[in-house]
């Protein structure tokens, strides 16, 4: 029996079904146990750090409009593209390029990493504290939101923030994240308005 945590196995599923990344079933498993598309998949999502797309492509099929954000393009059609920085990209530009309520926010944005895990880990919390800004000013009441965390001194404090931001809270670590990896994912239901 093949062992189905390697890096190999998932990057070959992804290849097979047509995902540019194994990060597509980080995603997957996510909603599997914390369900954060729409019933019917109806809705609109905002991708921050959508590049190369598998994450957007994963929420098209599944019935909701995308609006993917990064530094590149996806070579993806179905969504609609911000050519930015996540850290530069406004509230009014989502919404907008949305025409609409946005029901959904994820992120699996990572820096470019140096080595340095404290840097790395410093970084990554500022994009994911970005991402759960951006979420508390575009949601729909009762909207969604995953993130990624690189696991350090400063994600506890993180954490407790989205969770109190959510009716609904839970941390996930996907099987198809790599056993060395220090990430992990947090995903609410039911945004709060303060």
């Amino acid at each position: 029996m093949p062992n189905y945590k390697t890096a190999d196995h998932w990057a070959r599923k992804a290849k097979e079904q047509g995902y540019a990344a194994r990060s597509v079933f980080k995603l997957d498993e996510i909603h599997a146990r914390f369900p954060v598309v729409p019933r019917g998949g109806a809705g609109i999502c905002v991708d921050l750090g959508c590049y190369p797309g598998s994450w957007s492509k994963w929420l098209i099929e599944r019935g909701m409009r995308v609006v993917g954000v990064d530094l590149k393009a996806p070579d993806l059609s179905g969504g609609t593209w911000i050519v930015a920085s996540a850290l530069e990209v406004t509230a009014e530009q989502l919404m907008e390029a949305a025409g609409g309520p946005i029901d959904l926010l994820v992120s699996d944005m990572a820096p470019n990493t140096t080595g340095n895990k404290f840097i790395d880990h410093v970084r990554q919390i500022e994009l994911a504290t970005r991402a759960l800004d951006l979420a508390r000013t575009v949601l729909t009441p009762g909207g969604a939101f995953v993130a990624k965390v690189f696991d350090g001194g400063d994600a506890p404090a993180f954490v407790r923030t989205v969770q109190t931001s959510f009716t609904e809270f839970k941390r996930l670590k996907p099987e198809a994240t790599r056993d060395s990896s220090i990430e992990f994912f947090v995903a609410g239901r039911g945004i709060k308005r303060s």
